[in-house]
């Protein structure tokens, strides 16, 4: 049933210009579709499954062009898919466009930056250390009366020379942290960044969304995110956990099961992605290592009811 429903799926998924055709192959999907309820169920399961491996291969294929991909192997005609039709051709995508992949404007714009899995420790010209976790890339700009780093993507924790005549400012597409001395982490994601304070005294600013401006300060042991919303207010967070891959580890105390997999696909190249809904209420505690992070997945299907399906090193479903 799965099998047919695959079928059905890539089949209407086809355009068709006549509309005599498309009314018959529609005709013909809802007398199938009727003909047992089992097969409304075995499509909504492979239109979930569909809809959730195409954002993890569109994040994939961002920077590469089909042509690239499809010129070696364009087939002639068309052909019904399989379900390991389907499965095969996400997965040569995924595959190809890891080795295609390359944001020429990251690589401009950066001084420094890490591949996937990672850490780079600098020491800048002022003293200040900086340590770039997994996928991640900054810009400096160092100038007599002030002190830019621009964090471009992903993490960073900073270690910064005082120096009360020449602050040190963190740029991020949410805002920015004016910094005279003291050791912070800053992470940008794709709706906010969190800045997390283990010593001394950071400012947050940011620009709402209706053009003002504000700004927190932080007190160690506090964390605040920016956003485009602006500040928000500090809250205490866990320094072991926030820190932990300072020391090649990831730390996680009855973590959902989205949260830690979204975490372990930060490290491995490609994507683990969850088909089943069911699995998000999952909670999961342990201390996993960021150099192997499949060790990591082997761990938590080996104790939790999750199933691995692995396609490719660069696509694993969980169900």
């Amino acid at each position: 049933m799965l099998e047919d429903a695959a079928a059905w799926y890539a089949r209407l998924r086809e355009p068709e210009n006549d509309p005599s055709l498309a009314a018959v192959r529609q005709a013909d999907f809802d007398r199938w579709l009727t003909a047992d309820r089992r097969h409304r169920q075995a499509f909504e399961s492979v239109e979930q499954l569909w809809q959730k491996l195409e954002q993890p291969v569109a994040q994939v294929m961002a920077q590469a062009t089909f042509d690239q991909v499809s010129s070696a192997h364009r087939p002639v005609g068309k052909r019904l898919l399989s379900p390991v039709g389907l499965a095969a051709c996400l997965a040569a995508v995924v595959g190809v466009g890891v080795f295609f992949q390359d944001d020429i404007a990251l690589r401009l714009n950066s001084d420094y930056r890490t591949a996937v899995g990672q850490r780079l420790p600098l020491t800048l010209a002022d003293g200040s250390r900086v340590i770039l976790n997994t996928d991640s890339a900054i810009a400096v700009d160092q100038k007599p009366n002030r002190r830019t780093i621009r964090l471009l993507q992903g993490e960073v924790w900073f270690d910064v020379t005082p120096d009360r005549d020449r602050p040190l400012f963190v740029e991020t597409t949410d805002g920015q942290v004016r910094v005279t001395g003291t050791r912070f982490g800053v992470r940008s994601r794709g709706d906010a960044t969190t800045v997390s304070l283990a010593h001394g005294r950071v400012e947050l600013l940011a620009a709402g969304e209706d053009g003002s401006v504000s700004s927190v300060a932080l007190s160690p042991g506090q964390q605040a995110r920016l956003s485009p919303a602006g500040v928000s207010d500090p809250k205490d967070f866990d320094q072991t956990a926030v820190t932990a891959w300072l020391r090649g580890q990831l730390v996680f105390y009855h973590a959902p099961l989205p949260a830690v997999i979204a975490e372990l696909n930060r490290y491995r190249s490609g994507h683990i992605v969850i088909t089943d809904n069911d699995l998000d209420a999952l909670k999961i505690s342990g201390v996993f290592t960021t150099d192997d992070p499949d060790a990591a997945l082997s761990a938590i299907t080996a104790t939790l009811p999750v199933q691995v399906i692995r396609l490719t090193d660069y696509l694993v479903l969980l169900r």
